[in-house]
């Protein structure tokens, strides 16, 4: 059991950022974990497929799943600090690739099993300065095989998931977000428990440091702790409605019988209306301006299959009952095709 004292300065520190790396990481460990094919099997079949293939060619996954192994250690210079809430894959690479040396050295020596580095990790554990850039490559070249094809999908659940948080902090409060984050949180008062074992003391007094929720799609079931060993304190959980990523071309293979009427982009959103949304959230996952997502809300508001809903300041988009209408008509003739 994992004991957190939170004063209340981290109760108003607590925040929500999300990662590229930690999702390449956790990639990585659901890609060598047979236990999760349950829930990611459709993602596994195409990731399995690019990375042996072409799109895979020279690549080194022997020594990325060596930094990847399934379990609860997660290698703090593969897990940069998150000073922005939406974090970049080049901007985190880049400080991967910056790590001291000797932090390196540290930690891979630290955290082997019985103190022997696998052969694997020698090279980098030997001259990190060298090894490292090789490492970050391998882990770029990886992610453009794996987990790009995924990345509009996993942008778009965990956006959702942290519009469902906000919205439940502000209706219930804190502890009901840490209620609902996983099965092994808990906040009672000023006492986060995390009901699991763990390297390190039992309690741990957070200090004003506050705590970051981390999303991660790919973690699912593991909760991911970060504490006393941490720059800053956190937890990577997974996101409601993980399984989508089981099917990931469900948006697209369910708007393109529509796209020819209504353009593949505004099909595409109609798609991705089925629970109310922002403009904000929808210009992140389709990468376009929030005026152009404008642009296609009011065509598909005027014509009567979106609607707009004000809570408070936020605006939220959701499509009408024409429109699930038309998308289920569309849906049986593209899965024959």
């Amino acid at each position: 059991m994992i004991e957190m004292v939170l004063s209340p300065v981290d109760l108003g520190r607590v925040r929500f950022a999300h990662s590229p790396v930690r999702e390449l990481v956790a990639s990585l460990r659901t890609l060598h974990d047979p236990r999760r094919a349950q829930v990611y099997g459709k993602w596994l079949a195409g990731a399995r497929s690019r990375l042996t293939g072409p799109a895979g060619a020279g690549l080194d996954l022997d020594l990325l799943a060596t930094l990847s192994p399934v379990g609860p250690h997660a290698w703090n210079f593969l897990a940069p600090p998150l000073t922005v809430q939406w974090g970049h894959l080049d901007d985190e690479l880049a400080v991967i690739a910056a790590t001291p040396p000797q932090a390196v050295r540290a930690e891979l020596a630290a955290h082997s099993p019985r103190g022997e580095v696998p052969e694997k990790l020698r090279p980098l554990h030997d001259n990190p300065r060298a090894e490292l850039p090789r490492v970050v490559e391998q882990m770029a070249r990886y992610w453009d095989a794996a987990v790009a094809p995924a990345w509009p999908q996993v942008r778009a659940l965990v956006m959702s998931d942290l519009f469902f948080r906000l919205e439940q902090f502000a209706t219930d409060g804190l502890a009901a977000v840490f209620g609902q984050l996983h099965p092994e949180v808990r906040l009672e008062g000023d006492r986060l428990t995390v009901d699991k074992l763990h390297h390190c003391v039992h309690r741990y007094d957070v200090s004003g440091a506050g705590l970051l929720l981390v999303p991660c799609a790919f973690t699912w079931p593991t909760l991911v702790v970060a504490c006393c060993d941490a720059e800053q304190p956190s937890l990577t959980y997974p996101p409601r409605g993980v399984a989508a990523l089981g099917v990931p071309d469900a948006v697209a293979g369910q708007a393109e019988p529509l796209a020819a009427l209504l353009g593949r982009t505004r099909a595409a959103i109609l798609a991705t209306l089925a629970t109310p949304t922002t403009t904000t959230h929808l210009a992140r996952v389709f990468d376009v301006s929030p005026a152009a997502i404008s642009q296609h809300l009011k065509v598909l508001k005027d014509s009567g299959l979106a609607e707009a809903r004000r809570r408070g300041r936020v605006v939220l988009y959701q499509r009408t009952a024409a429109a699930s209408a038309l998308l289920a008509a569309g849906g049986p003739h593209e899965r024959v095709g």
